[in-house]
């Protein structure tokens, strides 16, 4: 296996002997930087099948899939597979298994491909934006990369054509952003570039420039056009220029070691720090905390106050359970005493004004004590006299006298006697 460095980019070309079995395991060997882009091809050549009609199946060995720094990527333009990515710090090598199947024939292959990962410093300057017009495999395949390579180091950033080079690559959707609404639209490519050199002035004016577009999500489509956007139109590059950022990798590595030295200190009080800093006080690590049971902690805590409550909660209301039961009598005897008082008031009331008013001596009499017995015996709720069924039959005559004023007095021929 050859390697080829073009555009910043560390591209792996393999040559192969013919296959003579329908599965063959081989490995290859190829290298890559920590801090560049490291794309490697899947054509059917490689695979040794006759027709390119070749679908691939790419996962780390022994493992199901590929890391989250890997990624795969079919163009269907040059029916070749891409496995691209940027392989992270400390990773010393990796093995990529990939499972080659031909459409036609149903021959399968399997290939197994040993990557060494030199270690190479970060790039302490890095500019990122999204391509919005082209999807991934469009860019790895003819010329774009040369093209957008010279947009940048030509017009941008001119001092970095020494270590220019890819920092990173990948979809919109491996990036966290959502397919497009239509199937039209094209998906978007997320691109960094890298260099050891500052920032150009021209990097400065136009993050400056598109800064107040950094807060709308999402990004508006018809806003206005920036200053160097011809660039990139002329090569047939549509930018996002919401995600545009660059980013100082040296100012945040200390920004960030800054941060977690100022949380590690407010997180101890200043007592500690002192005691800390003259030997007089040892924190114990996690392995040497000791380890016991908390069951008699939650028992004394929990159940036994709650088994007292419960205790109490039923004794007071068996008490009152009690108490209730023996004050019903003499609630009762009350209520009798009461009725009966009302009722005798009543009687006694009644019986003065049918006397009163009664015109007839003889009828007076025997109306009131009828009706009067009548009423006592409907007043009282509590009444257990017999009813007489002969009282209900009176006329409205004799009830019609209870209530009549005294008559004139009498006159003679039609004259007033004098008194």
């Amino acid at each position: 296996m050859a390697k080829v460095v073009a555009w910043g980019v560390l591209v792996a070309l393999v040559t192969t002997p013919p296959l003579t079995k329908a599965l063959v395991t081989e490995a290859l060997s190829s290298q890559a930087l920590s801090s560049q882009l490291f794309i490697l091809p899947l054509t059917h050549l490689n695979f040794s099948f006759p027709s390119p009609g070749v679908s691939y199946i790419p996962s780390l060995v022994n493992k199901p899939d590929l890391p989250s720094w890997l990624h795969y990527s079919y163009s269907a333009a040059v029916v070749t597979g891409f496995v691209y990515g940027v392989a992270p710090e400390g990773l010393q090598n990796f093995q990529l298994g990939v499972v080659a199947k031909d459409k036609h024939t149903y021959q399968t292959a399997h290939r197994v491909f040993k990557v060494d990962v030199l270690q190479e410093p970060r790039k302490p300057f890095e500019v990122r934006f999204k391509i919005k017009n082209m999807n991934v495999e469009e860019l790895l395949v003819g010329r774009r990369w040369d093209l957008l390579h010279n947009v940048i180091n030509n017009d941008l950033w001119n001092k970095s054509a020494h270590d220019l080079t890819v920092t990173y690559l990948a979809s919109a959707t491996q990036h966290g952003d959502r397919l497009p609404a239509s199937p039209d639209q094209k998906e978007g490519v997320y691109v960094s570039y890298g260099s050891s050199v500052p920032f150009s002035p021209a990097l400065l004016e136009l993050e400056k420039e598109v800064e107040p577009l950094w807060d709308h999500h999402p990004c508006p489509t018809y806003f206005k056009k920036t200053s160097y956007e011809r660039f990139f139109r002329q090569q047939g590059f549509a930018i996002d220029w919401c995600s545009f950022r660059l980013h100082n990798n040296t100012k945040e590595s200390e920004r960030m070691r800054q941060n977690l030295m100022a949380k590690e200190a407010d997180l101890k009080s200043p007592v500690i720090s002192a005691l800390e800093n003259e030997g007089r006080l040892h924190l114990l690590r996690r392995d040497e905390v000791e380890k016991r049971s908390y069951t008699f902690d939650v028992v004394h805590t929990i159940l036994v106050p709650l088994v007292v409550m419960l205790a109490l909660l039923g004794l007071l209301t068996l008490a009152m359970c009690c108490h209730r039961t023996n004050m019903l009598p003499k609630g009762q005897e009350i209520q009798i005493v009461q009725y009966a008082s009302f009722h005798r008031a009543t009687e006694a009331l009644r019986f003065l004004k049918g006397r009163e008013h009664s015109p007839h001596p003889s009828t007076a009499t025997t109306t009131t004590q009828v009706d009067t017995l009548t009423r006592s015996r409907t007043a009282s709720p509590s009444s257990t006299l017999p009813r007489n069924s002969t009282l209900g039959s009176r006329r409205f005559e004799d009830y019609a006298t209870l209530s009549r004023p005294d008559p004139p007095p009498y006159q003679r021929n039609g004259m007033t006697p004098t008194r």
